[in-house]
């Protein structure tokens, strides 16, 4: 099985072999390229998002002022109101006010080109023009909660230790299931194939021929994991991709042609 994405990338009298792997084989077949792909996914989230997180931590720990959240209750070094804005975004900012415990109106916080405003005991997002509150009162911490730039980098830390297995087992999981689902739409089309070839294969060997033809398309996909930005038309390359592959899986699957009666 170690070797089967090679050979069935470049080796079409591989797929004469198709037909004889047993489901367990197949299914085999696809959680272990799955596992490939959660781990290359995997090498892609850690090149791009981990120094995004450690920048954004970073970022936090300079500019947001040191706050302390005891008993529901935030205070500040700075009690505000003070404007925090990313040099990145225009939308990514807040506004911090620890002396407010008046509520903030949606208009007010739309009107502040702000993303979320925090006060002495609410939080307040703006998503997707709504306004969303979380109640800092329900953080029944027993010891005071001090944020400042150690907190946001450990935080960080914290974070991408979650954040990666999750991801993982998540690409991994979402994988598996939907290259089976692709593997039984593709095998319709190894039908119409078979008809046109005469190759009156059954439904049960075309759809393991569609499991193994994706394999270019995921080659692909693996690589546009490390792209700026996707391949044009992938969908529609993939169809043709895959087309190709179990058109030249079925000439190799048809059965021979029987042999002419020999003459007496």
């Amino acid at each position: 099985m170690i070797l089967d994405p090679v050979r069935s990338l470049v080796d079409f009298p591989f797929y004469r072999e198709v037909p004889k792997k047993s489901i367990a084989e197949t299914v085999g077949y696809l959680a272990y390229i799955g596992l490939v792909f959660a781990l290359l996914s995997l090498i892609a989230l850690y090149a791009r998002v981990g120094p995004r997180i450690d920048e954004g931590a970073e970022w936090a720990a300079v500019n947001i002022p040191t706050m302390t959240l005891e008993k529901g209750k935030l205070s500040s070094a700075l009690p505000g109101p003070v404007r925090i804005q990313h040099p990145a975004s225009e939308r990514l900012a807040f506004v911090i006010d620890t002396t407010r415990t008046t509520p903030v109106a949606p208009a007010e916080l739309a009107a502040s080109t702000a993303s979320a405003f925090v006060t002495q005991n609410t939080v307040y997002v703006l998503n997707n023009d709504k306004m969303e509150a979380y109640d800092l009162g329900r953080a029944q911490n027993a010891e005071p909660v001090k944020l400042d730039a150690a907190f946001y980098r450990n935080a960080a830390a914290v974070l991408k230790k979650v954040l990666y297995p999750i991801a993982f087992f998540t690409t991994w999981l979402v994988f598996f299931v939907w290259k089976h689902l692709s593997a039984l739409v593709y095998s319709l089309l190894g039908l119409l194939i078979s008809a046109g070839l005469k190759a009156e294969l059954e439904h049960g060997p075309l759809y393991r021929a569609a499991v193994y033809a994706q394999t270019p398309v995921i080659v692909l996909q693996a690589v546009m994991l490390f792209l700026p930005r996707p391949i044009p038309y992938f969908g529609l390359l993939s169809l043709i991709l895959v087309g190709v592959y179990l058109w030249q899986a079925i000439r190799q699957m048809r059965p021979a042609p029987a042999a002419p009666p020999a003459e007496a």
